[in-house]
């Protein structure tokens, strides 16, 4: 029943109807139906038949009643089934709603996490090499790219190239440069921000170069924007699409990435200035022995030959050119016609010429950036035998870069014209360094720089070229 008004009328339509057959009988307009077979005289009976109509009344009253409370009850439950209906699924949809935002809130917690550790990791060195192996290391694995690459700009021919690279062909990586307004790079310099090709075969801004095989599908440059130029872009592409979040990741690692590299050209320009004040005291040193001059220069080039080949680090091959350009610093302390005596030296002389390497070393003391350096300033004149100066230490207890300065400068020193003598042929300083070897010399690393001058004088070129 939809409404009480709707029951009652059905309720009087339906005494209605049984009363009119009941009087319809009585009155015998129409024939007995036979209700009552055992009693049929009573539809005679005009008590009866008034008291039956009234007590079937009084039934239908009592149905459309009771009906009345059912319907009332019917609709009041089917309202609250129909308002938690609503909370159920007000409720899913809340749940839902939670899913989603706990879902970016992960996704969200998982990037801040990704780009805290890659910050630790690029804000950890200075070397630029170093800080752009992380950042395309980084850009490959979130972005799952097969090929990619670290394009910076060459600010005096005004072209980026290549500096870091991954899956390239070493052709690429060689040959592969763009003007500031040419082909996709103009565009990301232009624009400033990220560019995704899905199709670089349709796309009018990507043109390739002769020659240059690049099989490419799709591509997606990142700009490195420092002081609100590019100077950078990170090239990643992919036979798959990038996804939105990917991009978006990127754009933000690309911030920090811009930071890390200014900082690390700025530390280099203060390297480069700092190596020039120092090369500046080994000329002055030069300047008062011209029989020396270009030894300090040369020495650095030696021994860094050597350590390149023994395989030390870039940190320790950075302190090593250092102390080779300052290793005879000290000699600022020297006489000068003691230097420059063509005569030999007296015991006396020579003492004094011995003092040098702890003069040296006094003189860097106070410089904070040169600290790791005063050992090998101060022991670059031991022997491998202990039976050399200041403190006659032997063997592995010789720091290794005084052991690499020892050799360097002795063959130098062999190769160079002196005040008492001319300088000694190739042959013959090769033959004194194999003399030394094991007593002055430590042979390994003797044997490790007669390996390196066999292999310049092979090319027909000196070791200094």
């Amino acid at each position: 029943l939809s409404t009480p008004k709707e029951g009652l009328i059905i309720t009087l339509f339906a005494f209605t109807c049984y009363s009119s057959i009941v009087l319809l009988e009585y009155f015998g307009l129409i024939p007995y139906m036979v209700f009552f077979k055992l009693t049929p005289y009573l539809y005679k009976d005009s008590q009866y038949v008034i008291t039956t109509t009234l007590v079937v009344g009084l039934v239908f009253f009592s149905i459309f009643l009771t009906g009345k409370s059912f319907a009332r009850g019917l609709k009041q439950r089917s309202a609250e089934l129909a308002q938690a209906k609503k909370k159920l699924e007000w409720s899913n949809k809340l749940e839902e709603e939670v899913k989603l935002q706990t879902q970016e809130l992960k996704k969200s917690k998982d990037q801040l996490s990704i780009l805290y550790q890659i910050s630790r990791s690029i804000s950890s060195t200075l070397e630029l090499d170093n800080i752009l192996k992380v950042i395309l290391d980084f850009s490959v694995k979130i972005s799952g790219a097969n090929r990619g690459s670290v394009m910076l700009l060459d600010e005096k021919k005004n072209v980026f190239f290549i500096k870091a690279a991954y899956n390239l062909s070493e052709k690429i990586i060689r040959e592969i440069t763009f003007a500031k307004d040419e082909n996709t790079i103009g565009w990301v310099v232009k624009n400033k921000k990220p560019l995704y090709i899905k199709d670089l075969e349709q796309d009018k801004r990507f043109s390739k170069k002769e020659g240059i095989d690049y099989k490419l599908k799709q591509l997606l440059m990142v700009p490195i924007i420092i002081e609100g130029e590019v100077k950078g872009v990170i090239n990643l592409d992919n036979n798959t699409s990038f996804t939105t979040d990917t991009i978006n990741l990127l754009k933000s690692f690309s911030e920090q990435v811009a930071v890390a590299i200014n900082n690390a050209r700025l530390y280099q320009k203060i390297q480069d200035s700092y190596f020039e004040i120092v090369k500046a005291l080994a000329q002055a040193i030069e300047a008062k022995d011209p029989y020396t001059h270009g030894h300090s220069a040369r020495v650095m080039e030696y021994a860094v030959s050597i350590a390149q080949k023994l395989g030390l680090p870039e940190e320790e091959i950075e302190l090593l050119r250092y102390a080779a350009i300052l290793h005879d610093i000290g000699k600022i302390g020297v006489r000068g016609i003691i230097l420059n005596n063509p005569d030999g030296l007296t015991n006396e002389e020579y003492d004094e010429i011995k003092k040098h390497a702890a003069i040296g070393e006094n003189i860097v003391q106070p410089i904070e950036l040169l600290q790791p350096i005063r050992p090998l300033i101060r022991h670059h004149h031991e022997w491998y035998n202990g039976k050399g100066y200041p403190y006659g230490l032997s063997g592995e207890n010789i720091p290794l870069g005084a052991r690499i300065l020892a050799i360097a400068d002795a063959y130098d020193a062999m190769k160079s014209d002196r005040p008492y003598r001319r300088a000694l042929t190739e042959e013959t300083a090769i033959q004194e360094l194999k003399r030394g070897s094991g007593t002055q010399f430590d042979s390994k690393i003797v044997e490790i720089f007669l390996e390196i001058l066999k292999q310049n004088l092979s090319e027909d070129g000196p070791l200094t070229n």
